[in-house]
C-alpha cells in the first residue's frame, strides 16, 4: 500500500494528513495555543492521585495539566501503594475528548512530589513516522494535495460519495449518523443493482470519514434499501473491509433488515469538529483567526514587495490582537514587518479581508 503524510506548518498551529492509495483517510493538528496544556497520547507523566473509586476499580489522577486522568485498576484491582495522594507515573492511552479525561494506564518512573511531564510527546511530524512507519513526512505544499480543502470538508456536514451520491453527516450525544442519498446518482443495471453500488461506495467513504475527521463511539449508517439477505451481507463486508486498516478498535454489527449498518469505533482523542468549531457548527474565534493568519501569509508571499493589511471582526480582531500565540514575532520572522491588522465590525467572525497597506 501506498502511504504518505503530508506536513504543513502554519502560523498557529501545525496540520497534518495521512495519504493511503491517493485518498486522505486521517487528519491531524496541533495547535500552539495547547502546547503543554493537554495530556498527549504517549506522554509519561508522574502524577498525583486525587482519588480512589473503589466502584468503578479505578482512580482518578491529576496530571499537572488539563483534566484529571482515568486509571483503572483492571481485573488484578487496585495495585499496593495506591491511595489517595500517591504520587505514581502514568503513561497517556487516550487523549482526553468532550468531558472526559484522558485513560491512563500504570508506568515505573522515578521517585517525585509535584505532578509533572517526564516523557513528552514528539512534535506531530515525529509522532505520525513512528506509528506509520512504512511512510516519511513531507512538506503538503510540495504535493498535489490541498490540506486546506481536506480540513474544510471534514467539517462540512454534506459530503460526494465517489461516483455520484451524498452522505449527510450528523452527530448527537448518542451517535453519529449517516445518511446515504442517492441524489441524483446515474449507473448502469436495474434498481437493486444501483442500490448495491451506491451503498457499496457510501460504505467505503463513510469509513474514510469516520476516521479522517476522528468520529468515535455509535455509528448508524442509514443505507438505501436493499430487499435481499445477500445483499445486505456484501454491503455489510464491504463495511468490514473499509474500516480494516483502521488504527481504532471497530466492532461492525450485521445490517439490520431495515439495512441500517451500526459500528462501534473506538474513542482516540477529540474530533476535528470538537477542537475546530463551537457547539453550534461555527468556526471558534481561534479557527477563525488563524484562518486569517493564513491567508495573510499567502498573500504576502505571493506579493513579498509590498506591505498587507489583515482586516477582521471584532472577535476575531481582539483574539489577535491579545496575541497569547506570539504571533506577530512569528510572522514577522516569516515574512518581515510587512503587514498590519484592522478591524471591522460588519464582517463576520469567518470573513477576513486582506488587502495593500
Amino acid at each position: 500500500m501506498n502511504r504518505q503524510i503530508l506536513i504543513e506548518e502554519n502560523i498557529g498551529e501545525t496540520r497534518a494528513a495521512v495519504v493511503e492509495n491517493g485518498r486522505i483517510v486521517e487528519l491531524h493538528l496541533d495547535r500552539w495555543s495547547e502546547a503543554g496544556q493537554r495530556a498527549i497520547e504517549g506522554e509519561v507523566f508522574r502524577g498525583r492521585i486525587r482519588r480512589v473509586e473503589p466502584a468503578l476499580n479505578a482512580a482518578f489522577v491529576d496530571l499537572g495539566v488539563g483534566e484529571e486522568g482515568f486509571l483503572p485498576f483492571g481485573k488484578a484491582g487496585r495495585p499496593k501503594g495506591l491511595h489517595e495522594g500517591a504520587a505514581i507515573g502514568v503513561r497517556v492511552a487516550r487523549e482526553a475528548y468532550a468531558e472526559k479525561g484522558p485513560n491512563l494506564s500504570l508506568v515505573e518512573v522515578d521517585a517525585g512530589e509535584a505532578p509533572d511531564c517526564l516523557e513528552p510527546a514528539e512534535i506531530l511530524a515525529q509522532r505520525l513516522v513512528r506509528t506509520f512507519g512504512d511512510a516519511e513526512a513531507q512538506w503538503a505544499d510540495e504535493t498535489d494535495y490541498d490540506l486546506e480543502a481536506a480540513f474544510d470538508e471534514a467539517l462540512e456536514p454534506k459530503v460526494a460519495i465517489p461516483g455520484g451520491g451524498s452522505l449527510y453527516i450528523e452527530t448527537t450525544r448518542a451517535m453519529t449518523t449517516f445518511d446515504v442519498d442517492a441524489d441524483g446518482r446515474k449507473g448502469q443495471g436495474n434498481a437493486a443493482q444501483l442500490a448495491i453500488q451506491l451503498n457499496n461506495s457510501a460504505a467505503k467513504e463513510a469509513a474514510r470519514q469516520a476516521r479522517m475527521r476522528g468520529i468515535g463511539g455509535i455509528l448508524a449508517i442509514d443505507f438505501v434499501h436493499m430487499r435481499g439477505q445477500p445483499d445486505r451481507k456484501a454491503v455489510e463486508q464491504t463495511l468490514r473491509g473499509a474500516f480494516r486498516r483502521d488504527r481504532a478498535k471497530v466492532d461492525v454489527a450485521p445490517l439490520s433488515q431495515f439495512c441500517v449498518g451500526e459500528i462501534a469505533r473506538q474513542r482516540r482523542g477529540r474530533t476535528l469538529s470538537e477542537i475546530m468549531l463551537e457547539r453550534d457548527g461555527r468556526p471558534t474565534i481561534e479557527t477563525a483567526a488563524l484562518a486569517a493568519l493564513r491567508r495573510l501569509d499567502a498573500e504576502a508571499r505571493s506579493d513579498r514587495s509590498r506591505k498587507q493589511r489583515l482586516t477582521v471582526g471584532p472577535e476575531v480582531f481582539a483574539w489577535l490582537e491579545s496575541d497569547t500565540i506570539a504571533w506577530r514575532a512569528a510572522l514577522t520572522e516569516r515574512m518581515g514587518a510587512r503587514f498590519e491588522l484592522g478591524e471591522n465590525p460588519d464582517l463576520p467572525r469567518d470573513a477576513c479581508r486582506v488587502s495593500r497597506a
